[in-house]
């Protein structure tokens, strides 16, 4: 197998990022992670695994998490990304949560919370409070803590909140992230309902819930100390308990005056499209639909999801935790690009499921509950990355009914070589403590399987839960200058800002398969990038995708500056029962961004392109990038 030298990019965020001390090629890194992942093999197999282990890593076919390329061969590390924490409503869970996210952060892993179950602001609770003090304040908690993990030498904290689409917070949840100076360790996600759905499709009304008591949603006209006013919505038991929720819910709410507060009929569909005005303005909320998720999976007979990691690709119960690997589709193309080396994306899948599966065995988590979550489903997540750049070989255009075909090809290999894996691993090292024959192949996404794979598994059963997802994998596919996860590259040619100390410094970089095409003498007119792409189009890529995957998928609909939220909220609509998240981020939402796509017009490729072909970048730079100016921070 082919070693794949990493560019110049490549090679300054591994060396960034992931070398040991010492270190200073990829390769080595490959050593070692061969080396502890194969150490989890029965003594006369570890060297026949770690040699093919190394040859899939070394080549750039097999791409492990980030976690994993950082701690192989380090003393007592985390090899996992992400876990989740579903604190309870109590004053010892919030402590034991804020502890425990402690912990995990400080090892490396980001944390995924459904604060659902923390009663709404405002609601009685004994004689301890006057009020509880809601599930907004507990974030804003944690929130703070992640400041303090930051400062640190590990990695910034990443969180995930979530909140259900019936919780009578989800109002000021969805207020409190507009404002950019909140909640910022934080994404956020609303965990919408089969009911939910069909709600907006009917145009019922909506109702908010917490235990037994239901609540109402009533409007009022608040009057500002400076004299202006504004009618907000507040959810609340009664007209009485609106106006005290009212002052609660402001700053400055006990000097505010609120007046014509009545109840008001609120519609599931105008809650619907709330989150999408908010999502197009500002990237957040996600949308995580977990009644899918905990119907299409193989799970649903012992545990219920409740939340996901922070990038929304695996979908987990209570210090459950998710492993990660990615197979690089870029390196899955025949050398004439007639066609997908399928002998090669199988062999890859096979190694890449067994290696991760050993990683879970050698793994120090950094709590116990994390170990037994982990143990009882042996949850691992491959995926794949360069899925674009894989698509441009083949001359299949991103979205296209051509790619849906293609698609259902390619992904259906990757899972049905991903369970008869599995299974086999399971014959040899037995199944996942929770296995149960009948009930597992009865699952829905079981359902999908071969009937040979079904008849495989009901005789020997099989390793791993689930295995199968999509993470983003922004960093590691920028090592191995491949396009991330199963989005489409962001562009052909753009210009990327970065920070330096307190200069900024402005590059132009090309995509690799658009600077390959323009040296091969073609105009590149045949690539394009993330906003050339429909929103319908990328909504129906990953659509076909999650037919294929057991965990779930992150992937962001790109959006023109142009789109509006109500055009967005009604495609959304329509394939919301098909997906189990969904992402969006319109271009220009956040101001000034840290990429800018470059029209690929004759006169810019003339201007931008041409001087960089068959230029060598140095080791600070990306490929094919050159300098085009700087200015200080703030400008």
């Amino acid at each position: 197998m082919a070693i794949k030298k990493l560019d110049d990019l490549g090679q300054a965020l591994f060396m960034q990022r992931y070398a040991y001390p010492g270190e200073t090629q990829y390769s080595e890194r490959c050593k070692v992670m061969s080396r502890h992942a194969s150490s989890a093999e029965k003594e006369e197999e570890v060297e026949k695994h770690e040699k093919r282990f190394y040859e899939s890593l070394n080549s750039g076919d097999l791409v492990p998490g980030g976690r994993i390329i950082y701690g192989s061969g380090r003393n007592r590390q985390n090899l996992l990304n992400c876990y989740v924490i579903e604190p309870e409503d109590s004053v010892e869970s919030i402590g034991k949560t804020i502890q425990d996210m402690y912990r995990i952060s400080c090892g490396g892993g980001g944390i995924g919370f459904n604060f659902s179950k923390i009663r709404p602001k405002g609601d009685d609770v004994g004689n301890v409070i006057n009020s509880a003090p809601g599930s907004v304040s507990v974030m804003q908690m944690i929130n703070e803590i992640g400041n303090h993990v930051k400062a640190g030498k590990n990695r910034r904290t990443a969180l995930m909140a979530q909140l259900n689409v019936d919780h009578p917070d989800l109002l000021e949840f969805l207020h409190v992230k507009l404002d950019l100076s909140q909640l910022t360790n934080f994404n956020i996600s609303v965990a919408i309902t089969d009911k939910f759905i069909e709600a907006c499709e009917n145009g019922d009304e909506w109702v908010f819930k917490f235990g037994n008591k239901i609540y109402n949603v009533y409007q009022a006209n608040r009057i500002s100390t400076d004299g202006t006013s504004e009618i907000i919505n507040i959810v609340a038991l009664s007209q009485e308990d609106a106006l005290e929720r009212a002052k609660q819910h402001h700053l400055n709410g006990w000097d505010d005056k609120f007046e014509d507060i009545h109840e008001v009929s609120f519609l599931a569909i105008d809650l619907w499209t709330r989150l999408w005005e908010n999502a197009v303005k500002s990237g957040e909320p996600g949308i995580f639909n977990i009644s899918l998720t905990n119907r299409y999976t193989n799970m649903s007979y012992f545990l219920e999801m409740n939340a996901t990691n922070p990038c929304g690709e695996i979908p987990l119960d209570s210090y459950a935790n998710c492993c990660l690997g990615h197979v690089n589709l870029s390196n899955m193309v025949l050398e004439d690009k007639s066609d997908v080396d399928w002998p090669r994306l199988a062999r890859t899948v096979r190694n890449g499921i067994r290696f991760l599966d050993n990683i879970l065995t050698v793994n120090h988590y950094p709590l116990e509950e994390c170990k037994v979550a982990g143990e009882r489903s042996r949850r691992i997540g491959l995926g794949t990355l360069g899925l674009h750049h894989m698509l441009i070989k083949l001359g299949i255009e991103y979205g296209s009914d051509k790619c849906i075909e293609f698609l259902d090809r390619l992904y259906a290999t990757i899972r049905d070589e991903s369970y008869l894996t599995s299974m086999y691993i399971a014959r040899e090292k037995g199944s996942f403590p929770e296995f149960d024959s009948k009930k597992f192949l009865a699952e829905d996404f079981a359902r999908t399987l071969p009937a040979r794979i079904r008849m495989l598994i009901k005789e020997h059963g099989i390793r791993n839960a689930v295995m199968l997802t999509q993470a983003p994998t922004g960093t590691v596919g920028m090592i191995h200058g491949a396009s991330t996860g199963i989005e489409p590259i962001f562009a052909p040619m753009y210009k990327r800002r970065y920070r330096v100390g307190n200069t900024w410094k402005q590059e132009v970089v090309l995509d690799p398969m658009f600077k390959d095409a323009l040296e091969s003498g073609s105009d590149g007119t045949h690539i394009v990038g993330a906003y050339d792409i429909t929103p319908s189009q990328h909504m129906a890529v990953q659509a076909c995708i999650q037919r294929y995957v057991d965990n779930a998928i992150s992937k962001t609909i790109n959006l023109p500056k142009e789109s509006s939220h109500e055009e967005i909220s009604k495609l959304a609509l329509k394939f919301a029962p098909y997906l189990k998240g969904m992402t969006v981020y319109r271009e220009g939402s956040k101001g000034l961004e840290p990429l800018e796509p470059i029209a690929c017009t004759p006169e810019n490729i003339q201007t931008y392109a041409i001087p960089l072909l068959g230029v060598n970048a140095d080791a600070e730079a990306a490929p094919a990038m050159c300098n085009i100016g700087e200015g200080n921070c703030g400008d």
